[in-house]
Order: C-alpha cells, then sequence, then structure tokens
C-alpha cells in the first residue's frame, strides 16, 4: 500500500518523498497507542509533540497498563521472565510457549550499577600474581594444609543482583549489597532507593524485603525486615523510610515477601505458639499492619517460602533437602482450602513463575527453568541461550509497562485537552 496511497505520501516539488500523518480523531489515535509494545510506544515519542505529551503522561501509562491485565492477548504478549545471573537477562514469555527445541532466547539488560566491579573482583585486580593460598586444616596438630587457587580465573566481575519483587512492570533489585533500585526493564528507568536513617540505635542487618503496590493511595512500598525483628517501609511517593514497629513473627525469613491481593506474605513462625508452628505472615500495604493466615500442616525442621501459581498462594519448600511436594491455596485466605500436589521431579528449592497458554506450569527448580505438565506429571528442561553455562539464576515474572519509578506517581494529570 505504501506508495500508492495519496493520502500519505504525496510529492513534493524537489521530486523527494515526504510523509505525512493521517488525520484521525484523537480517540482512534489513543485507542491504538494503548494496544501498542512499550517498545514502539518509546520510538513514537518522536512522532509529534502530541504524541510525546500522551505518550509520557503518567495517566496514559496506567491505561496502558489495565488495558493488558484485561486483555489476556496483549498480557501475554507484554509478560517477560527476569533473569539475575551474574548479570540481568529477560526472556519474552511467548516464546517459551512456542518452542519445540527446548531452548529460548534471553536478551542482556542494562540496570544500575552494572558495570560496578564487586568487591572481591576489585582487590583481585590490583594483584600481580593472581595465585592465592587458602589454608584448609585448622588442626593444631598437624602441619597446616595450603591450597593454591587461581582465584583471578574464577571471579566474576560484577555483583549478584538480588531481585526482592515486581509489579506493575517495576521490579525491585538489589544490584550491590543493601542498595536498591526501583527498575523498569522495559523503558530502562531507574531510581535509587534512599538508605535507611533513623534516629534510634542501628539494626544489625536485614533479612529480608518486600515489593508491592497500594492501589488506594497509589503508591509502591518497599518492606525491610530487619535481624532485630525491627521493620520498615518505604513510601514511593514521599521518597522515604519509615519505622513502623516489631515484626509480630519469628525473624527468620530469607526470601522475599510475595505481592499477593495488596499484601506481602512470608512463611514464618508464631512466638505465641510453644511448637513455633507455621503461620503464613500477611502484611497489608493499604493498611501496613501484619495479619497470620493459616498455613498447612508441614513439617517445621525445613524453610519455606512463598509462591504464587495461576494466582492461588502457594508455600514450597526453599533449601536443606530434596522434596517432591508442596501446598496451593485454593481459595484465599481460606486455611482449610490447602492442597498438597506431589510432583516426580525432586528439588531443594522451587519457584512457581506462571502459567503457559497450554496450562503447563512454569518453574524455576534449582537453578533451572523448566516446564512442567501438572495433569500428566511430566516436565523438560528449557535451556536459555544467552545466559553463561554453568551460572545457576533467580527469576521473576514482569510486564512490560510504562510505569516510571521517577517521581510520577500520585500526581494529577490532565492528557487529554
Amino acid at each position: 500500500m505504501v506508495g500508492s496511497n495519496k493520502h500519505t505520501r504525496n510529492l513534493c516539488c524537489e521530486g523527494e518523498l515526504e510523509a505525512t500523518v493521517p488525520t484521525l480523531p484523537q480517540e482512534i489515535i489513543l485507542e491504538v497507542l494503548l494496544r501498542l509494545p512499550v517498545k514502539s510506544l518509546c520510538r513514537f515519542r518522536c512522532v509529534s509533540k502530541s504524541w510525546r505529551f500522551i505518550i509520557s503522561s503518567p495517566q496514559f501509562a496506567k491505561t496502558h497498563l489495565d488495558v493488558a491485565f484485561q486483555n489476556k492477548t496483549l498480557f501475554s504478549r507484554r509478560r517477560r521472565i527476569i533473569f539475575s545471573a551474574l548479570n540481568l537477562y529477560s526472556v519474552e514469555y511467548e516464546s517459551m510457549c512456542s518452542v519445540d527445541d527446548g531452548d529460548v532466547v534471553a536478551v542482556e539488560l542494562d540496570y544500575p550499577l552494572k558495570d560496578n566491579p564487586n568487591a572481591l573482583g576489585d582487590v583481585l585486580g590490583s594483584k600481580k600474581n593472581d595465585l592465592v593460598y587458602f589454608k584448609v586444616s585448622e588442626d593444631e596438630d598437624e602441619n597446616p594444609v595450603m591450597v593454591k587457587v587461581d582465584v583471578q580465573s574464577s571471579v566474576n566481575p560484577r555483583n549478584w543482583v538480588e531481585i526482592w519483587g515486581s509489579c506493575n512492570g517495576l521490579v525491585c533489585i538489589a544490584p550491590d549489597e543493601d542498595t536498591l533500585f526501583l527498575f523498569n526493564p522495559s523503558t530502562g528507568e531507574s531510581k535509587r532507593i534512599l538508605e535507611e536513617s533513623f534516629s534510634g540505635p542501628a539494626t544489625c542487618g536485614v533479612t529480608a524485603y518486600g515489593f508491592g503496590y497500594d492501589s488506594t493511595s497509589d503508591d509502591y512500598k518497599v518492606v525491610r525486615i530487619d535481624t532485630d525483628s525491627s521493620f520498615s517501609v518505604y513510601s514511593s511517593r514521599t521518597d522515604s523510610w519509615r519505622r513502623i514497629g516489631t515484626f509480630p513473627y519469628d525473624c527468620s525469613v530469607y526470601n522475599s515477601g510475595m505481592f499477593l491481593h495488596g499484601a506481602l506474605h512470608w512463611v514464618a513462625t508464631s512466638r505465641e505458639d510453644e511448637d513455633d508452628k507455621y503461620v503464613v505472615s500477611v502484611f497489608d500495604l493499604r493498611e501496613e499492619l501484619f495479619w497470620g493466615m493459616p498455613a498447612p500442616d508441614v513439617d517445621d525442621s525445613f524453610e519455606f517460602a512463598v509462591g504464587t501459581l495461576n494466582g492461588c498462594l502457594c508455600i514450597l519448600y526453599s533449601r536443606d533437602d530434596l522434596h517432591d511436594d508442596f501446598w496451593v491455596m485454593r481459595e484465599y485466605g481460606v486455611g482449610d482450602s490447602w492442597a498438597r500436589f506431589s510432583i516426580s521431579l525432586p528439588y531443594i528449592c522451587m519457584k512457581p513463575l506462571c502459567l503457559a497458554k497450554n496450562g503447563e506450569a512454569l518453574l524455576e527448580v534449582d537453578g533451572r527453568l523448566v516446564q512442567y505438565n501438572l495433569e500428566e506429571d511430566t516436565y523438560k528442561v528449557l535451556g536459555i541461550q544467552g545466559i553463561p553455562v554453568g551460572v545457576g539464576f533467580e527469576a521473576d515474572t514482569y510486564i512490560e509497562s510504562l510505569t516510571s519509578p521517577n517521581g510520577f506517581f500520585g500526581r494529577e494529570f490532565q492528557m487529554y485537552n
């Protein structure tokens, strides 16, 4: 059609072709833009001032996200898996559903502090002799045994990037120890979260974070649980931390809080129960209060993590031994609705990522990506091209969006005047 449509191209006097934009009602243009991928919208900001004004609007970003949540096809196209493997990588969700050879292609992401060397790599980089001696025997009656290791060849120059949660296209990451950023992998925007600063005594360290969205106040929040059982909340609207109180459960939680139904969830043990019975610790982001949800009857000698599968809360083993089961809460908040599932794939640490179109579950299992058919109890391990061989990974999901981490939250903005 290009070259034959006189409404889209006109012949100039100099004999060159000049492109013109068709005149369409603004409502039609808006409906088209709302269905386009983020990559295209970022390019189309340069089309005209009016398009830039529309696409850069916080209200447009919210509507663009809402349209995807309401349309299964658009949601599937915009869903991504983010991997941390001494770097950050992204994979299209739909490509995982369509691969026949078991391989998917990962795209390396640019993220804040990516090129900052880690402390060990920086120290070793200043040494002329990369051979380091380690003492492996502490027996005073024996001569110490020393081994010589070429450390430089085994040290990656980058820090491991922790992924502490994902919500509405934003991912909370820690590319360095206790250094948090809100990061949009689709647009490349990021915002460093200020370090916690209080006048009280210093805490002993962090055990876990959680990240989620309070829709009532239009606020993205990060929750921090410390080893001394204190917990704090960061608000993106105020760009500040607040010390809230004391974590009301045993503070031995190490995994990121799972965001679901406006709340963050961890598996913890009750301080009031003499038998150290497990509960699901729920932090309501709107009320900023903890409450306990019944957990399934599980062995208290293991550690557990919380995940989601098809919108349902899950409890899974997170370390210590091989296991072949997990639990799913069929009805949120109802203790009697916990159901135990057995699988033929033993795991030490497992995290459900999402369900594919064909109903198969995409799982992160001990640093591998697995496609699992829950009905037939069969699975296959998916290879990931682009991630270094032999490097394990952590994974999470996110949806492509225009959500900005830089100060758009809570603003009133009229984009159609």
